[in-house]
């Protein structure tokens, strides 16, 4: 897997919210708390995806919010 397809990853929204969701670079855990920036142009219905900085490794990445959930 290349750094770019890293850098988006799509996950189920509750587990984000349950900070069940590992950094792709590092493998620690982030949710909510590590969000730097909301995204409300990203499919699916409703739009949602986040830049979200990994605590850890500081490596930056979009999280993308599947319609499971």
């Amino acid at each position: 897997m290349s750094v770019d397809e890293r850098r988006r990853v799509t996950v189920d929204r509750h587990a984000f919210l349950d900070y069940r969701v590992a950094c792709p670079f590092c493998g620690t855990l982030v949710g909510p708390r590590f969000v730097t920036r909301e995204h409300l142009d990203v499919p699916p219905n409703p739009a949602y995806a986040a830049t979200v900085r990994c605590p850890k490794c500081r490596e930056m990445f979009e999280v993308r919010f599947s319609d499971a959930g």
